[in-house]
């Protein structure tokens, strides 16, 4: 870390190595704390160009983590911070799991090592090796969550059924408020196959392309009990009536597309 240098990347300020207990590690401060939490917070009303703004500044801090050969391999909001400039730092490094060990690290091989499986790629999940393209998997999901303002992926699956979920085809549906040039990324971002994957570089030239022609002051609402996990399929064409209050009275249409990553269409209508 001490020779990371980008207005993105949380720096290294210094370790501590008191005379007792473990070494303490110095980083600047972080007046807001961490992504994930500030998108969460009812007292905070982002727009969706906010929250595609800081999806912009993570990806120019990984264009550069990605230059230096550097692999992340545990990308997502919660280990990301804010200053009180509202500049996102990519951060983390190991520094989060002990925050959100129980809700979002499990144990995942014969090893015990515990893993942040809904956030890894594919090949991530089958084989427990990690590169720039498995990051760029994990950085879709982080721009799902920013779109949904913090609301947990696959909350449906368990963790130990998400890589069968991923083999079916199966991917994290549209938000609601996300644009669908932006949802088009995230898609990619989730290819089976890294090298079809878009690059780092690649991912900070469309996002700043979709940011600059977006327009308007469109509120995201805090997430609620929605579709983003209670349907993930893209092999299947149907349609429902749900019976929750929020849906009472909506009809979802999804229509589906022969190929894997064909996304489905959510459609809602008043009766």
């Amino acid at each position: 870390m001490k020779d990371f240098s980008h207005a993105n990347v949380l720096s290294l300020l210094g370790i501590c190595l008191p005379p007792e207990g473990s070494p303490l590690v110095v980083l600047p401060y972080m007046k807001h704390g961490d992504l994930r939490n500030f998108i969460r917070d009812e007292a905070h009303n982002p727009t969706v160009k906010d929250l595609m703004g800081f999806g912009l500044q993570v990806a120019r801090g990984m264009e550069y983590l990605a230059s230096k050969k550097f692999v992340h391999r545990d990308l997502a909001a919660r280990n990301c911070m804010l200053d009180e400039s509202y500049t996102v730092k990519v951060a983390d490094f190991g520094l989060a799991r002990d925050v959100y060990d129980k809700e979002y690290y499990s144990v995942h091989n014969k090893s015990g090592v515990k893993l942040p499986v809904k956030w890894m790629a594919l090949e991530s999940l089958q084989t427990h090796k990690f590169t720039t393209k498995s990051d760029v998997w994990s950085f879709g999901v982080l721009l799902w969550e920013l779109m949904t303002r913090g609301a947990p992926p696959y909350s449906d699956v368990n963790s130990f059924d998400i890589t069968v979920f991923l083999l079916q085809g199966r991917r994290l549906l549209q938000p609601e408020f996300c644009p669908d040039a932006l949802y088009t990324v995230m898609i990619e971002c989730w290819h089976p196959k890294p090298e079809r994957r878009p690059s780092f570089s690649e991912l900070v030239s469309r996002i700043s392309a979709i940011f600059s022609s977006f327009s308007g002051e469109h509120y995201v609402l805090q997430h609620t009990p929605d579709l983003h996990n209670i349907l993930g399929t893209h092999s299947l064409a149907f349609c429902v009536c749900l019976c929750s209050p929020f849906f009472r009275s909506h009809w979802l249409l999804v229509t589906s597309d022969p190929s894997p990553l064909g996304r489905p269409l959510p459609l809602s209508r008043p009766l």
